[in-house]
């Protein structure tokens, strides 16, 4: 499953390489990067992470949260 960034002003159509989170397989999470910039926006600019959307490749949405609670559950490699 290939998980996507969204910045505030981003349709759903923008997907782009710098937009991919990253990619989960076999409960690995292979980041990609917008993984770098989503822990670039929660280190040093957190005032915009209520403005951030993550999306899977089927659509459904989840909070930043949301994101980094399914993700703690998987091996993470860059």
């Amino acid at each position: 499953m290939t998980y996507y960034i969204l910045l505030e002003g981003d349709s759903k159509n923008a997907i782009w390489d710098e937009n991919i989170l990253g990619e989960e397989s076999f409960e690995t999470f292979y980041t990609g990067a917008g993984f770098k910039a989503l822990n670039t926006i929660v280190m040093s600019e957190s005032h915009l992470v209520e403005t951030i959307k993550i999306v899977d490749e089927k659509n459904q949405s989840y909070s930043v949260e949301e994101f980094v609670k399914l993700i703690s559950k998987w091996k993470i490699k860059s």
